[in-house]
This record gives structure tokens, sequence and C-alpha cells, in this order.
């Protein structure tokens, strides 16, 4: 993350304020910096201080470009109740997003399935959005030190571990001593701008309505919603240097909720391979997918490189879902782990229940 200072933040909102000037849109800038439109439209100013931080200052203005000229076109865009039933199936989705968000969403998503205790799934359709170089090298899934160009497919660089936690894992009695305590990552200070994340800080979709899913039938739509994003397209899928690991990531804002079609996604990621025992994974963004299959001793140190590298991205992205991390077994998705958020650390706590119990005890 790009650190930002007072200056940084001026020349980001009057870089703004000037793109739209340009497009013969009148806009100031309110006590909470968000960029009010004469015709009553605001643009979430938060949102662009977050592309920036994530992103060289080379590529911001390209990034703060792009990202009001996707919002601009969203504005001729046809609505949800606007298009034909077959219009409507084309372009439904089934979408992962944090429960405690759900609440503080200016649409009414009441109607939202759980999918875990801090995960539920939600139907919406993507914008059209333009590509612009800022966003191609930001999205997706890539090695750490590597650019968008050159990372490997096949591999990626070991991760760090913060505290060096996963050396502290003991695999021998006592059971409880398996996991230490908590992993802590450092806190981004741009992710604490706002208190209360809502699914609307972001532009990429139009989620439908409790009314809207009432009337096109919601069994109906998840169905089909669930069908069309288990068909989104992986980017890439790269294994760690010690084969205990997968990443998988792409450009579509739907990788993330292909965990939604798990055994699918398992059968493809792992070439037909049985997860008699499940797997962990772990979906820090919208863009990627830590998982590990559950096989022998070594998924205990596994489950605590999971919790580190998938907290540590959720920390460095603006597209987050989770922190945590999951066990899928047999169908039914399980929370593994709790967190703690301060302004300095994000603690991460793994906490396996008693099937994850059981299946650690008979494998070690």
């Amino acid at each position: 993350m790009v650190p930002l200072h007072s200056d940084d933040l001026d020349w980001i909102r009057g870089h703004s304020l000037r793109f739209l000037a340009d497009h013969g849109i009148e806009a100031v800038a309110d006590d909470a910096s968000d960029l009010c439109c004469a015709d009553g439209t605001v643009y979430r100013f938060e949102e662009i201080v977050r592309l920036c931080a994530s992103t060289s200052r080379g590529n911001w203005a390209q990034a703060i470009s792009g990202h009001l000229d996707a919002l601009l076109a969203v504005r001729s865009e046809p609505r949800v109740d606007e298009m034909t039933a077959a219009e409507l199936e084309t372009q439904v989705r089934a979408r992962v997003l944090p429960t405690a968000s759900i609440t503080a969403s200016t649409t009414d998503l009441s109607y939202a399935r759980p999918l875990t205790d801090d995960l539920c799934v939600v139907l919406c359709v993507e914008r059209h959005r333009a590509s612009y170089p800022g966003r191609a090298t930001r999205i997706g899934f890539r090695p750490p030190g590597t650019m968008a160009d050159d990372a490997p497919t096949t591999r990626f660089a070991p991760l760090t571990k913060p505290g060096s936690s996963a050396k502290a894992v003991l695999v021998d009695e006592p059971r409880t001593d398996r996991f230490p305590a908590a992993h802590a990552i450092p806190t981004n200070p741009f992710r604490v701008i706002s208190l209360t994340a809502t699914p609307d800080d972001h532009d990429d979709v139009m989620y439908l309505d409790a009314a809207q899913v009432a009337a096109g039938g919601a069994d109906r739509l998840f169905a089909i919603g669930t069908k069309n994003t288990d068909a989104e397209p992986l980017d890439r899928i790269a294994t760690s240097t010690d084969k205990s690991l997968k990443a998988l990531g792409g450009a579509s804002v739907f990788v993330a909720s292909r965990i939604l079609t798990m055994r699918s996604l398992i059968a493809h990621v792992y070439c037909g391979k049985s997860a008699h025992h499940g797997v962990i994974f772990g979906i820090p963004d919208r863009h990627r997918i830590f998982m590990h299959r559950i096989s022998n001793p070594s998924a205990v140190a596994a489950i605590n490189e999971l919790a580190s590298i998938t907290a540590q991205h959720h920390e460095n992205t603006t597209d987050g879902v989770s922190p945590n991390i999951y066990h899928w077994y047999r169908d039914r998705i399980t929370r593994i782990s709790r967190t703690e958020s301060t302004e300095q650390k994000l603690s991460i706590t793994i906490t396996p229940g008693p099937t994850l119990t059981d299946i650690l005890n008979a494998l070690t």
C-alpha cells in the first residue's frame, strides 16, 4: 500500500473534481470530501482514496479517470427492473458478502441467504466497466514480488509468516497446541476510513432488491445466479512452493463467490482428486481464493499458513470479503477462525470445530 498524506489527498480530490468538470459535471467536495454533483449524485471520495492507496503514484491519474469514467457510464445503463427476463437470466450472479454489510446497504437485501455465521449470499447483475491500465494491474492474483506480466502460473514465492507463527505449530499432544494463540497482522489504516463497509461502496454490480427477487422467484434466481457464477473464469491457479496451498485468482469480481459450488471448484483445481476430509479456504477479496485440500498431517501447518496469508491480503485490498478461514466438508461451510481488529493490528485466531478436530486427530 502507498502511504498517503494530506497533500496526496488534496491532489486526488483536485484531480477528481477536474475530471468531472472536463466532462461537463459541476461538483464540489462536501464536509466528508465526497464528490457531490449538481444533479444530486454523490461519488465516494473514500473509494477513490482506497484505489490510489492500492496502486503506485504513477497510475493515480489513470486509475481515478478510469474509476470515474466507469461511474459516469453507469448512468446510461438499464436498471435491473428494466431488463427483460432473458437478460436477467443471462446476467444475474450469486455473490458472497459479509453478513455485517447487509443491513448497511441502501438496497433492500433482506432476502440474503446465510452461508456461514458471518457470510451470506445475495443476487446481483454486473455492470459493464471499461478497463484501464491501473485497474488491469491491480486486480487478479499475482505472486508477491512479481508484476502482472511476469507472474508464474504454476507456483508462487514463499509467503511471509508474521512473527514466525507457523514455526510455533505443534502436531503432538496436547492437541490444543496445534495452533498459536493468534496470528497478528499489521492493520492497514486505509481500511478503517469508514467504520462500516457496505456493498454499495463498490460500483461494479447492481444488487437485486427483495421485491425484484420475489418477482422473479427467489429459488429460481438463486439457482440461475449460482450456475452463472460457477461459469465465471479463473485467470490463475497457482501452487505454493511446498505444494500445500492453491491460489486462485482472476479479473472477475465473482471469483471468491465460486466457493458456492465447491465440489465443482475442487474437481477443477485438483484435477478430479477427492477431498474426503474437505478443504480449508480463505476469500480475502472478491478476486481470489486460497485453498488447501486436507489429506495428511501437513494440514496443520497449512491451516496456519492459510490464516496468515488470508489476513494479510484482506488488509491490503480495497475489495475485501473476509479475513477469516473456513472448512468445507460434505457441502457444508464452517468458519474456523475469529478475528479482532484494532488500529494497530488484526489478530486472527484459529478455532477448529468438532468436525475438523476429529479429522485432524485421525490424520495425526
